[in-house]
């Protein structure tokens, strides 16, 4: 049998790479699209800087557009399964920290789609599984962080290019332990970050919402950087 030429292997390449970023193109189109839609449905205005990402997903909250955002997540997250297959590869295959990143990411992704799904199947729960939708929330964000994270740590060991990224990533968690604890320490009855915040003077910097909304979008450039790095390497 003939071997294949180096200009035919690097062909194939070039065409998995195409296809891995189709993936991830059209996860970032399903997730803009839906939130769009879910925005307009929304009732009254929607204040992202004091109304949590779960608002939008509710039927309580969204009653027309809870189901547009719910299912335009978790289709995004199942667009990122394939795409998440290219940080697996003959670069990372010896290492135990990339192997287990990429397992981190697979299991935020499997945590996300449920809660897109929980989102949509069962909007009313019986009080013994209403935190259901918060648990699965926690999971799929931590799980993608220590996935993503995880990554990072393994190509800044070879690259100093993957260190202000990696702190770009950081800082929403960073900010929201940060903000939430002085909160705690400063004002205990607020209640639930809701608009009403705005209206008692607390300040943008101390709303969850607006960090777990940065959170959300760092994902995705965050695994969009790292495969974009990806193909610069190879």
């Amino acid at each position: 049998m003939r071997r294949p030429s180096r200009t035919n292997t690097g062909e194939s390449h070039h065409e998995t790479d195409g296809v891995g970023w189709c993936y991830y193109a059209l996860s970032v189109l399903t997730l803009v699209s839906s939130l769009a839609a879910a925005l307009h449905y929304y009732p009254g205005s929607f204040d992202w800087q004091y109304t949590v990402v779960s608002a939008l997903l509710s039927k309580k909250h969204n009653p027309d557009g809870g189901m547009w955002f719910a299912a335009g997540l978790g289709l995004a997250m199942l667009w990122l399964w394939p795409f998440a297959s290219r940080f697996w590869g003959s670069s990372t295959r010896g290492s135990l920290l990339a192997k287990w990143s990429v397992i981190a990411l697979r299991i935020g992704i499997f945590f996300g789609t449920a809660m897109a799904i929980e989102s949509i199947l069962t909007p009313k729960l019986p009080a013994i599984l209403e935190k259901t939708h918060e648990i699965l929330a926690v999971l799929a964000f931590l799980f993608f962080y220590v996935g993503i994270l995880g990554l990072f740590g393994f190509h800044t060991k070879r690259g100093r290019a993957f260190i202000w990224p990696a702190l770009v990533m950081l800082l929403p968690i960073i900010a929201i332990c940060i903000s939430q604890l002085s909160l705690y320490l400063s004002q205990r009855d607020l209640g639930w970050v809701d608009h009403s915040w705005r209206d008692e003077g607390v300040p943008v910097w101390q709303s969850m919402a607006f960090w777990q909304w940065l959170s959300l979008g760092t994902l995705w450039a965050g695994i969009g950087f790292l495969a974009w790095m990806n193909v610069r390497r190879k």
